[in-house]
């Protein structure tokens, strides 16, 4: 017998499980959705998922959408056939693994005559040269057909750029899109029977950008409190902030499709309802130099530190944003120089007046500081706009804990003691999990579901092991077990 050990076997291909995120065409999702039928959407989201490196060619069918959805099969074939007599799927292969081709539609002006008979020169090698044929090019560039590339060679464009949104997987089921036996996203949204609720799921995604915004861009959707000056002291300035309002801008752009009859916003708050009911998006509340602008230009303010996590109406405890937003209310009290007693029970009371109400402190140069909500939705693929997304945030955590508790230990140390065990028991490895290191879905690389490289790490800070030990909860041991790992990791 041979004493040799046998062959390694080859290595199994997983680009079709770490990518963890999928390509929607917004054009093409939007014309799924001109179909009033919300069963279809959801069945597009679902194909869409299961296609591979070309972005187009799916190996899911109707077993995949029964499988992530409460339609049975016959519905599922029925969505399937609606989507391919509108052109929007085509079958490619049948039979008991049947393949589907997703085309992108044409949303390019129809080429000309004198435009496509230049485009078919140009395809046998030749180039415009005549002032005739120059013009015709530049019919064809600006309608999207032909394309002059820097060295001003021309050539024919078959198939118009996709206006990209990328969606994670964990949408239809666990981070890779494995079907678990559980409720997905898609179809509790679905459930809503307004497909235009998935197509404002799709647009939010093609507007987040968690790196830059820290969720959708604020310019687009965001909430503002109402602030009124509580008390100056020594730096500070302490603000209370409530009667919050929700602000959406749908007169054009980008969500302008999500308005109602008459030019109003009630359906666009209607669906954000929706997604919210639906464990889609959560609000983010970051203290802000500056709230919203009134000259219909985009917010550049910075944001000055994260406040709390909102979800179904009701405060985070767990998140390191909600931990932060602690720190600081606790800051705010005791800087009012009030009776402790008096400060304790009012402490008590943050968790059940946020997020209605907020006390926060500001430095008193912030003049103009407000307190804003950014929707953030909450299943994000591995990327690395979301990891500098978060180790951005556990670096700054550091230093804004550390300067309120400096503020709260030296006018009312007795505020610490909650403070201080909400800070202990934070583990972020609960909420890391969604947010760990793959490709960035913001710029114009692929994953590597779609051809290209991951990059792989672990959680900021990992359940402590047998091994381990947490510390005894005093303020180092709590910075040593949740701040010092962060920055080694990175």
């Amino acid at each position: 017998m041979s004493t040799e050990s046998p062959p390694d076997k080859p290595q199994s291909k997983k680009t079709k499980t770490r990518g963890n995120f999928f390509l929607i065409d917004l054009p093409t999702f939007a014309k799924v959705c001109s179909l009033d039928d919300a069963d279809a959407a959801a069945a597009y989201l679902i194909l869409a998922a299961g296609t591979g490196a070309d972005n187009r060619t799916s190996t899911w069918s109707r077993e995949a959408i029964n499988q992530r959805t409460a339609l049975n099969w016959r519905k599922a074939d029925a969505c399937i056939a609606k989507l391919e007599q509108h052109g929007l799927v085509r079958k490619i292969r049948s039979g008991a693994r049947p393949r589907f081709d997703l085309p992108p539609i044409e949303t390019r002006p129809a080429i000309q005559k004198h435009v496509a008979a230049l485009a078919e020169r140009i395809m046998q090698g030749e180039q415009p040269t005549t002032p005739t044929e120059k013009a015709a090019a530049t019919i064809g560039r600006d309608h999207g057909w032909l394309r002059c590339d820097d060295d001003g060679t021309w050539s024919f464009v078959a198939e118009r750029p996709m206006e990209k949104a990328y969606l994670p997987n964990s949408l239809v089921g666990d981070e890779t899109g494995k079907a678990t036996g559980e409720s997905t996203i898609v179809d509790r949204i679905r459930k809503s029977r307004d497909p235009m609720a998935l197509r404002l799921l799709v647009d939010l995604y093609a507007l987040q950008d968690l790196a830059e915004h820290g969720g959708v861009d604020r310019y687009y959707v965001f909430q503002e409190y109402k602030r009124e000056s509580v008390k100056a002291t020594g730096q500070f300035q302490v603000w209370k902030f409530s009667d919050k309002l929700t602000h959406v801008r749908i007169t054009s752009g980008p969500l302008s499709h999500h308005r109602s009859k008459g030019g109003k916003a009630n359906d666009m708050f209607a669906r954000m309802a929706i997604l919210e009911d639906a464990g889609a998006i959560e609000w983010a509340y970051h203290l802000a130099e500056e709230g919203d602008r009134e000259d219909n230009k985009p917010s550049t303010a910075s944001l000055i530190y994260p406040v709390a996590i909102e979800r179904h109406g009701k405060v985070v405890l767990g998140e390191l944003e909600t931990v932060i937003g602690n720190y600081a209310f606790r800051a705010a009290l005791a800087l009012a120089k009030k009776p402790f007693d008096e400060l304790s029970d009012i402490a008590k009371d943050w968790e059940r007046v946020a997020p209605s109400e907020f006390l926060l402190p500001a430095e008193r140069l912030a003049k103009k500081a407000a307190l804003v909500g950014i929707p953030r939705l909450r299943c994000r693929a591995k990327t690395t706009n979301a990891a500098r997304w978060r180790k951005g945030l556990m670096e700054d955590a550091e230093s804004i804990v550390q300067m309120f508790r400096g503020i709260i230990n030296e006018h009312a140390p007795e505020l610490l003691v909650e403070a201080d065990r909400r800070l202990a028991d934070f583990n972020d490895a609960s909420t890391w999990s969604s947010t760990s290191l793959q490709r960035d879905i913001n710029d114009s690389s692929q994953s590597s579901k779609h051809e290209s490289s991951v990059l792989r790490t672990g959680g900021l800070r990992p359940s402590p092991s047998s091994d381990e030990e947490i510390g005894d909860g005093t303020p180092d041991d709590i910075f040593a077990t949740i701040f010092k790992p962060a920055r080694e990791r990175f």
